[in-house]
């Protein structure tokens, strides 16, 4: 009986060994040694911060996955039939099936739109924020609620959210702005515009960032109809002369909410 244990023992060491991997690299590949088969690797690397979890091995391009190309299985490994990979450009977890990769899933939000602003400049204290509709998911600027495509990429409807899907939306506006002194004495803020009629205008107190940038941080809440559009504006509480630059280190998130 005893032999039988030892036996058992040895037995699930072995599968045990051939599914998962135990390391402390961040971003650990793919690539098994020798006849191993590696399925999971749990990573211990954020331990000092008080994270503790498991995670997928990531290649950074599709073009990285295994068994593609001329490497491609002619017949199904069934051995590696629902492994997972992550790809870092697309910000997607792929899966084996034996023969072929196909998405698993995105580590997407599918109602939340995020974008960077272009650094525009004003000398009258208030200027419209031109949206760059750039996706580029692995710094998290992505469109699944589609409100900048078939949208020009310069001119006006540059600063345009197009509206595909009627419900109630919450905007955040993260704005960084520098500027000469006395540019930062007075609160500053943003407004929303609805086809070009003003909904809301915020103001605040600018935190200081750097020492040269300042930073505001703003929310709104909209119930918008398919077809209307969105523009958002920096503003300063006095107006007139105030002069300022929001910078590209500025971003937009949307998020349908209902």
């Amino acid at each position: 009986m005893k032999k039988h244990i030892f036996c058992c023992l040895i037995l699930m060491v072995n599968i045990y060994s051939a599914q998962v991997n135990f390391t402390n690299i961040p971003n650990p590949d793919s690539n098994a040694s020798g006849n191993d088969q590696v399925m999971l690797y749990i990573t211990n690397t954020s331990e000092a911060a008080g994270v503790k979890g498991f995670g997928l091995p990531a290649v950074d391009t599709e073009a990285l996955l295994p068994f593609t190309g001329a490497s491609a299985p002619v017949t199904a490994i069934e051995e590696l039939k629902g492994m997972l990979l992550f790809v870092k450009s697309t910000g997607q977890a792929m899966v084996f099936n034996g023969l072929v990769w196909s998405k698993a899933f995105e580590v997407e939000s599918d109602n939340t739109s995020r974008f960077q602003l272009n650094s525009v400049s004003t000398t009258s204290g208030s200027v419209f924020l031109p949206i760059n509709p750039t996706i580029d998911k692995v710094n998290y600027l992505a469109d699944p609620l589609k409100l900048k495509t078939n949208v020009p990429t310069t001119g006006a409807n540059l600063n345009r959210l197009y509206i595909r899907q009627t419900g109630l939306y919450r905007i955040n506006l993260n704005i960084t702005f520098t500027g000469p002194a006395g540019s930062f004495s007075s609160r500053l803020g943003a407004g929303m515009y609805v086809n070009d009629a003003q909904r809301f205008q915020l103001l605040e107190n600018t935190v200081n960032f750097d020492g040269t940038n300042r930073k505001i941080n703003l929310d709104f809440s909209v119930y918008a109809i398919q077809g209307q559009y969105i523009t958002l504006e920096a503003v300063s509480e006095v107006g007139g002369t105030t002069s300022y630059t929001v910078t590209n280190n500025s971003y937009v998130t949307i998020e349908k909410v209902l």
